[in-house]
């Protein structure tokens, strides 16, 4: 079975397409703390693809706006600029997340719905973890299971053994997949938020976010998107191979001070949100 080498893995990587420049740009306004809301609005207003579906979006039935919206920002003005960038980054992610993954068991849009339920939840537990960055808990989220993009396609021969692993030995598809191929989709995707050169907060949750304590710190960010993702697995949403007998890890429960009926009380919040998701991207 021909599975690649992690330097033939990074070699692949470095094939992908680069992350979109108004991606890149809406990122790192919102990592910067010093930048304000109205750059935001800046970035999108001169990608023009992107404008004009995000004003397909504030324009659709589900918003139900009094009248219509024909500049971004009237949709600010009308949604605010929070939403405005969670649909802008929702539409990138969205091109670059909906194929089939074969290797994880993912019919087509289900990496997306999944990512998708992950952004909305590592947003809704900024509240009871006392963090501010929204903008950075959304993105980090949506690109956290990223490195799947990747290895479905170049090393699926080696996911049947994957899957048994997890179902017969009882392990993490984590530990499963450093135990096949040498390496976890976590660092392949982490490689290829550094190959965009993403800020390292985001490259963190990616790499961590199925070992919140690894890093030497404990980073709330990842111990967010972390528990985001549990939250979304447990719920069924976008559930491959990779969400047998996965839980969330005791530690960063005990950090928070959360508790399983805190993480079942949001996860009703994600399904509620990631439905007016789905209603919102339905007609594309």
């Amino acid at each position: 079975m021909t599975t690649g080498t992690l330097d033939q893995i990074v070699a692949r990587v470095g094939a992908m397409p680069p992350l979109p420049d108004t991606v890149f740009r809406l990122v790192n306004v919102v990592s910067d703390p010093e930048s304000s809301l109205q750059q935001v609005v800046e970035v999108i207003r001169y990608d023009q693809v992107l404008t004009t579906e995000v004003l397909r979006v504030c324009n659709s039935a589900y918003f139900g706006l009094p009248r219509t919206v024909e500049s971004i920002d009237g949709a600010v003005r009308l949604l605010g600029t929070v939403k405005i960038f969670q649909l802008a980054m929702s539409v990138h992610a969205r091109a670059m997340l909906a194929s089939p993954l074969e290797g994880y068991g993912l019919p087509a849009g289900a990496l997306w719905i999944h990512s998708a339920g992950v952004a909305v939840g590592a947003q809704l537990l900024a509240r009871p973890m006392q963090l501010t960055q929204l903008g950075l808990l959304f993105t980090a989220g949506l690109l956290h299971d990223v490195g799947k993009t990747v290895l479905s396609e170049f090393v699926s021969e080696a996911y049947t053994e994957v899957v048994r692993r997890v179902v017969e030995d009882h392990t993490s598809f984590c530990e499963a997949e450093q135990e096949i191929l040498g390496f976890t989709h976590p660092e392949v995707g982490a490689r290829l938020a550094e190959s965009w050169n993403l800020p390292e907060s985001i490259v963190n949750c990616i790499r961590y976010h199925h070992a919140p304590d690894e890093p030497a710190v404990p980073d709330p960010l990842v111990d967010a998107v972390h528990l985001a993702d549990t939250i979304s697995l447990l719920l069924g949403i976008g559930l491959g191979d990779d969400g047998l007998a996965y839980r969330a890890d005791p530690a960063v429960m005990e950090r928070h001070g959360l508790s399983e009926t805190d993480l079942q009380t949001i996860g009703v919040d994600v399904i509620g949100e990631l439905r007016a998701v789905q209603e919102l991207f339905a007609k594309q």
